[in-house]
């Protein structure tokens, strides 16, 4: 696609904006002193030109007197219209639709940029796309399609804007293909690049299935776009494309995005730590208020945080991101390094407000992110303090933001940033906390007092909390009230060591709801699940109502409460109050609370007649009182308290009504309601003290059981910790991250063994791929692959001689051409990464350099832990990612690593191997295993499928022994048998410990083919796995 680098006409814009006849137009419009007036103007002028749009209309084959001035002057009223009106007067407006149409088809710029922005204002109305939808796309993709980059330009602004509002711009697949060939186009301007980008991105959103749909046109088009970052100078092209990016990481397919790591860190790196540093060249021309690309700097770390989980993250989230243990020492390094020039940045002194804008905003996202890295305690420390040092800022938008900085600090980074608030900057939280008068500030201030609350300074933090409701200088807003109150009720609940203290705060946090702020039954009802569940909760808990509920002023939630637990343990406080005293407690509070707390104080009427039946009289005349009301329930309840009274009175029998009425049995609640208020704030950071009472009445008593539960102990240790997983590799590939994951559960676990068998299987090799693999099955080192551009060499080793399951890969990829290649990155993947897989990778390291110049190399290692046998078709495969000049390439290979792969140590260890020896233990293998772990293939044929190789015209002994002896097999010298090798050799696991096999093959020199037979030590596939070595190394 050849493009044209243009830049909008400058005189085309101006010219747009001279029509004289919308300037008269305008001017009359704001001239009008009343509204009528100017609606009068409004419809004669829309009277008008809809004459003049009829009347062309009437004439399809004549000559079109209104000509391109005239009806871009129109369509410009128009939309002036549409604007003033407040799109009140669309459906008068409609007639003009075709016009547009005919104003976007126009080659003048000038009409096309008018009818694409009134098309844009336009289309936000359904109505409008369902008319001219079809027409418009069609016009869209043939500006796309041509050479004109002006209208190119328009055509994707406009796809940009409107994409969401027409689902079917997103299902045009020649729209589509047209966006993104302009994004991937080497001929394609930046400026149109850019534009792409986001027209793309809007077209994602719409429909996912783009790049979802078929598993070939996601792996090609996500490469071209992960391609537009390789170059790591060129920041022109990455502030549009990075948003992009995000989202295929955060929808599509994040494994393919985590490869740019290396690239995007070296970004990071470069405009956060060598822009800033005095010595540090930077150009110029991208630094905003003294900062080197603020806004690459934020979109980097948006997106880094996509793609690395931190270790409390890592148990939620897909296993297909990236764990900070993952990541190799170099690029973790610069990362850490980043975040800690960020802090120092912010903690400086400025004079330039804008500059310290935009240095607290990359504090912000940096400090944010900081806890993904599993940074030291000193490190957590220092963000801490630089963070509080920002509290006392004169912008709100900087306060807010630090608070959520710590909120989030605190709750990802424990102890140590939890320590740096709480022992050092309490204070300066509670000042905060009684002078802001910015509701969001509130709600941030309670949220992180809330994450660092333990026993220690729980009852401090509910006094402040208090205070803040009831005497707070400026007035609290109720919805702020309502989550004050659900917190201090959780944290009671949990740190509270003096049950006490826990009954005081609970009831004092019921006497202050009323029903204009804190009107939470989930509150009262909590109170009441853990007093039934604790024995010695009861009688306190009922004496302190009473106190509460003859106030004149108690609310109604402690008027529920009393309701509630006094009727059910009245009997507890009858030695203070008797029933006569509390029946006329209730029955005051009864005409003035709802009908529901009404129906609760009839059934504490109805037991404590069961108390003491000498009330019966009052009781029944209450009762017949509320047979008359107007609410059904009461009506209904009063009607069957009555006949139970009565019941009883009549017969003397009280069973019916004990039966009715029993003690509450404990509540089996495992957790508590009020959590779920909480959203997506985590919990808070200490230990259980005093409660969860609930839960542990599930462990301990019987749900039918009335036995009460006792308060924990405050000294009794917390329980032990769940059981920690193995460290994950130290790698940046998808198939480490999978593989060390196997620890999220058992759906987790089926989820993603699905995601990574179909990820490898989808895999399409490159052309000519098994000369390479056959070479490294017999060939320590060598040459993998060989394309125009690139040669890929490897080479073989063991970090450990005591480990020989444990093998190390080196790659080198070497340059062949004239140009820089960009960008290289790597993806090692494994056959299988859940449900105890066969061979592990771990410390996959990056290339060592992104860019290589003209015949250099550069190189990367990555390590094979072979755990138990397997078939050497389900070797690791390579995938490599590059560009050079203007062209994305990929490869994919195939690594051999087989059962023969850990052989090499055998031969130097190797003892002098026997006919008599072997057919020795040949037999006993027969006896103990039989045909079980014994395999044979006849008819091997030696001839090579590549001409010119050893085997072309045949083969013989000796050179099958020397591909033996490479391979690492040790070899009996013998020449009793003709034509015939006997071999032995040991496979090297590390879960499945050692497997000795012993090798036979047989020569024919009339056929020129051979026969294997193998048997091992073990039962099973395992030598049919050697077999299928051996023919890959000698015939293929």
């Amino acid at each position: 696609m050849d493009r044209r680098r243009t830049g909008i006409n400058p005189v085309s814009t101006t010219s747009s904006n001279n029509i004289k006849g919308l300037q008269l137009f305008i001017a009359d419009l704001r001239s009008t002193q009343q509204s009528e007036e100017q609606e009068r103007r409004i419809q004669s002028e829309l009277i008008k030109i809809q004459q003049h749009f009829e009347m062309i209309s009437r004439k399809p084959g004549g000559n079109d007197k209104l000509g391109g001035y005239q009806r871009k002057k129109y369509i410009a009223k128009l939309a002036y219209i549409y604007i003033t009106s407040h799109t009140t007067k669309l459906n008068s407006l409609t007639f003009g639709l075709d016009q547009m149409i005919e104003l976007l088809r126009s080659n003048v710029f000038s009409e096309k940029f008018l009818a694409y922005m009134t098309l844009q204002l336009f289309y936000v109305h359904p109505s409008v796309v369902s008319k001219i939808g079809d027409e418009v796309a069609y016009q869209v993709v043939k500006d796309l399609a041509g050479n004109n980059d002006d209208h190119v330009a328009l055509a994707l602004n406009f796809v940009g804007v409107v994409g969401k509002l027409d689902d079917q711009l997103a299902h045009n697949e020649d729209l589509v293909d047209q966006v993104f060939q302009i994004l991937r186009s080497p001929t394609s301007s930046h400026y149109l690049k850019k534009k792409a980008a986001l027209a793309f991105l809007m077209l994602l959103k719409s429909n996912i299935h783009i790049l979802v749909g078929d598993h070939q046109t996601k792996q090609a088009w996500v490469q071209r776009i992960l391609s537009l970052l390789d170059d790591t100078h060129d920041y022109r092209l990455m502030l549009p494309v990075l948003p992009l990016v995000e989202y295929i990481a955060k929808y599509v397919d994040p494994s393919s995005c985590i490869r740019l790591l290396p690239q995007l860190t070296q970004i990071l790196y470069n405009c956060t730590v060598v822009g800033t540093s005095p010595d540090g060249h930077f150009p110029p021309e991208f630094r905003f208020a003294n900062v080197p690309n603020p806004w690459i700097i934020i979109r980097i770390v948006s997106l880094l945080s996509v793609l690395i989980v931190s270790p409390v993250e890592a148990t939620t989230t897909s296993s297909l991101l990236i764990h900070s243990s993952n990541i190799d020492p170099e690029t973790l390094g610069k990362l850490r390094i980043c975040v800690t020039k960020a802090i120092e940045l912010g903690t400086k002194q400025l004079n330039d407000p804008m500059e310290r804008i935009v240095l607290n905003s990359i504090l912000f996202s940096l400090i944010n992110f900081a806890s993904k890295l599993e940074p030291s305690q000193e490190a957590i420390s220092n963000s801490g303090t630089a963070l509080c040092t920002l509290l006392s800022s004169g912008e709100i938008n900087i306060r807010y933001l630090t608070l959520d900085s710590l909120v989030k600090l605190c709750s990802l980074s424990g102890k140590p940033a939890i320590d740096t608030v709480r022992f050092h900057n309490l204070d300066k939280i509670f000042r905060l906390l009684s002078t802001e008068r910015d509701a969001s500030i509130i709600r941030k201030v309670v949220d992180l007092l809330y994450t660092f609350t333990d026993a220690g300074n729980v009852k401090t933090i509910v006094e402040k909390l208090f205070s803040h409701i009831s005497g707070a200088k400026h007035p609290v807003e109720p919805n702020i009230k309502s989550d004050i109150a659900v917190k201090i009720s959780i944290l009671t609940e949990k740190y509270a060591t003096d049950t006490n203290w826990f009954v005081l705060v609970s009831l004092k946090l019921l006497s202050m709801t009323t029903s204009a702020t804190l009107n939470d039954d989930e509150i009262w009802q909590r109170l009441c699940q853990i007093v039934v569940n604790n024995q010695q909760l009861q009688k306190l808990t009922c004496e302190q109502l009473l106190g509460y509920l003859n106030d004149s002023r108690s609310s109604e939630a402690l008027i529920k409460t009393g309701a509630f637990l006094i009727g059910e343990y009245a009997h507890m406080v009858l030695d203070s109050f008797s029933v006569g005293d509390l029946f006329n407690l209730f029955a005051g509070k009864y005409f003035v609370v709802s009908n529901m707390t009404r129906a609760m104080i009839l059934t504490t009427m109805l037991k404590l007649y069961k108390i003491e039946p000498r009330i019966e009289t009052v009781v029944i005349k209450f009762f017949q009182l509320e047979l008359n009301s107007l609410d059904i329930e009461l009506q209904t309840r009063s009607f069957e308290y009555l006949n139970l009274v009565q019941l009883s009175k009549l017969n003397g029998n009280v069973e019916l009504l004990e039966a009715i009425l029993a003690p509450m049995p404990p509540f089996n609640t495992k957790s508590n309601p009020l959590l779920k208020r909480l959203g997506d704030l985590p919990s808070s950071s200490g230990s259980a003290t005093v409660v969860d009472l609930i839960g542990a009445s599930d462990n301990d008593t019987d749900s039918n059981s009335n036995t009460p539960m006792t308060p924990v102990s405050a000294n009794k240790p917390p329980p032990p910790p769940l059981p920690r997983t193995t460290k994950p590799a130290r790698t940046g590939s998808r198939s480490a991250l999978t593989s060390s994951s196997t620890a999220n559960g058992p759906s987790g676990s089926t989820v993603e063994r699905d995601l990574g068998a179909e990820h490898y299987l989808q895999q399409k090799l490159s052309p000519n791929w098994e000369e390479g693999f056959v070479r490294m099955l017999s060939h320590k080192k060598g040459i993998l692959y060989t394309s125009p551009l690139l040669r890929v060499l490897y080479s073989i080793s063991q970090p450990s001689s005591d480990q020989p399951f444990h093998l190390r890969f080196k790659l080198t990829f070497v340059n062949h051409t004239e140009w820089d290649i960009h960008g290289i990155s790597t993806e090692i993947m494994a056959a299988r990464t859940q449900d105890n897989p066969e061979y592990i990778l771990q410390n996959i390291l990056p290339p060592t350099n992104t860019t290589i110049a003209p015949h250099k190399r550069t190189e990367q290692t990555f390590d094979v832990v072979i755990r138990k046998p397997f078939p050497v078709d389900r070797s690791p495969l390579v995938n490599i990612f590059f560009s050079c000049g203007a062209t994305a390439t990929s490869l994919t290979l195939k690594t051999a690593v087989g059962v023969t792969s850990t052989l090499m140590a055998s031969v130097e260890n190797a003892t002098s191997l026997t006919v008599t020896q072997f057919v020795k233990s040949w037999k006993a293998l027969g006896e103990t295993f039989g045909k079980e772990s014994e395999y044979s293939v006849e008819g091997v044929n030696l001839a090579r499928r590549k001409p010119g190789s050893i085997f072309e015209t045949g083969s013989n002994l000796s050179t099958i022994a020397q591909t033996m002896t490479r391979m690492g097999f040790g070899l009996a010298d013998q020449t009793s048998v003709p034509n015939t090798i006997f071999a032995a050799s040991v496979f090297h696991t590390k879960t499945k410990g050692n497997f000795n096999y012993l090798l036979k093959i047989k020569y024919t020199e009339e056929t020129s083919q051979l026969s294997v037979t193998c048997k091992a030590t073990a039962p099973g596939p395992l030598s049919r796995y050697v077999v299928e070595c051996m023919k890959y190394a000698l015939t293929n």
